[in-house]
């Protein structure tokens, strides 16, 4: 009986050695990861494209890149943003929708998966008015295209951003 306790501790000594370096790589791995309490949506301006114009309306197409830099997958509600073109203000819009309550699949949120871009676009028609006569002639041109607004995720607070391309 001593003889067994005895190749029992021997075995449990040896397994333990066997398995030290797995367990402090483990260790090390855990402290090489930042702790990250909040995480924020990557929401950049992919693309602004002017599909058509006239002498009184633009309809335009924009197009945000959404990248989730979590280990999970997140509903993003909503986008809602200020286009803006060489610094005078378009329009207002939002992409998606706000949730109350119970969580539905209505199809206008999104799915944003771990470390995978996401694309969505947005059209708007803009109206010309007497603010917009100084940059109505230059909207198909060369523009510099800025956003600001907010994004909502089920479960984070809402987050600010802006985009510029």
């Amino acid at each position: 009986m001593m003889i067994a306790i005895g190749a029992g501790i021997t075995a449990l000594i040896v397994g333990i050695i066997a398995l030290l370096p797995y367990l402090q790589g483990q260790q090390q791995q855990q402290q090489d990861e930042p702790m990250v309490l909040v995480q924020e949506l990557a929401i950049g301006l992919d693309r602004v494209h002017v599909n058509s114009k006239d002498d009184t309306t633009v309809t335009i197409e924009v197009t945000f890149s959404v990248l989730n830099p979590t280990r999970t997958t997140i509903i993003l509600e909503h986008i809602k943003y200020t286009l803006y073109a060489d610094g005078t203000r378009l329009a207002d819009s939002m992409i998606g929708e706000s949730l109350e309550g119970i969580v539905t699949g209505s199809g206008k949120t999104n799915y944003v998966l771990p470390n995978t871009p996401l694309l969505l676009k947005d059209t708007m028609k803009i109206t010309k008015t007497r603010g917009l006569e100084g940059i109505w002639d230059t909207l198909e041109g060369d523009v510099r295209w800025k956003v600001n607004g907010t994004y909502s995720v089920t479960g984070w607070p809402e987050k600010q951003f802006d985009a510029v391309i």
